[in-house]
């Protein structure tokens, strides 16, 4: 069972170079496969949609706490590990010109030997989406195609495509990602709509919050997807939030999950989240 984990962003420590360098380091020597960024690009402060995460439909994070951006923080600790994989849980794609995108992964991809892993979601904060200029309703869409326009940008010596949202002609990005097919792109996301994207583009499935029931649920619907398109769901990963207690851990186990990402605790305190990843290691993962 391979364990990742997002550092804490309760408070400023995240976007020092001290504590992202210590952490990530620290996951690595703990023994986690993966370390996890989220994204807001900036988080209005007041806003009418509904974060989808909390009973109370806000977001835990104040305004005056930092959200590094996600690339940017996972290219800076890729040149303090070595073996880490760099995810983002979850970068709001439908937010990001997929052309400029597909290069910044690719050159993160290259540097860091292979280790990007892209996580992406439509996004839930309209607000967020007009402040940078990007269009809400047809985010899902837009999405889907530019999921292929930046596979076709890293699988073929020349590109070429023609959609709704991107297109260009005979173009070359360099340098391409150094892992087989580009960057793994894994769909966050707890709806049914998520679960059809992820059977439909995705390389694995990000369970977003929830517990096993909702999970079982959507990976039928991931499954029925994949083989309407053709797509062996065999090969689409799944990854779960880390459970609280063994049981759970179990469940998800049976149910296919691969990776469980735990958050860390401690506010800026890299000791605490060791102390976290320790405790996750010794009472859940090796009582499986």
């Amino acid at each position: 069972m391979n364990v990742g984990i997002i550092p804490s962003y309760r408070g400023p420590a995240v976007a020092t170079p001290g504590y992202a360098s210590a952490f990530a380091a620290a996951a690595e020597e703990a023994g986690c496969e993966s370390v996890w960024v989220v994204e807001h690009v900036v988080v209005p402060t007041d806003y009418g949609s509904r974060y989808p995460y909390a009973p109370g439909g806000r977001m835990p994070l104040a305004t005056d706490q930092p959200i590094p951006d996600p690339l940017d923080w996972l290219a800076f600790v890729a040149g303090t590990t070595e073996r880490v994989r760099l995810g983002t849980a979850v970068l709001v794609l439908p937010e990001h010109n997929p052309v400029i995108l597909a290069k910044r992964l690719a050159t993160i991809d290259a540097l860091s030997g292979g280790r990007m892993v892209l996580g992406i979601g439509v996004g839930w904060l309209r607000e967020e989406a007009d402040a940078v200029g990007a269009t809400f309703d047809d985010r899902g869409a837009r999405t889907d195609e530019y999921v292929e326009a930046m596979r076709a940008l890293w699988r073929d010596d020349v590109a070429s495509f023609r959609g709704r949202f991107v297109a260009f002609d005979d173009v070359c990005l360099r340098p391409r990602p150094v892992q087989p097919g580009g960057v793994p792109i894994v769909i966050g996301g707890h709806s049914p709509a998520a679960a059809r994207r992820a059977g439909r583009l995705g390389d694995g499935f990000f369970r977003l919050g929830g517990g096993p029931d909702g999970v079982e649920h959507l990976l039928g619907v991931v499954r029925a997807e994949a083989e309407a398109a053709g797509r062996d769901p065999r090969g689409i990963e799944l990854t779960v939030n880390g459970p609280r207690d063994v049981d759970t851990a179990r469940r998800f186990v049976e149910l296919g999950a691969s990776r469980f990402v735990i958050s860390a605790r401690a506010e800026g305190d890299v000791d605490g989240a060791r102390r976290a990843i320790g405790e996750f290691m010794d009472g859940i993962v090796a009582r499986l």
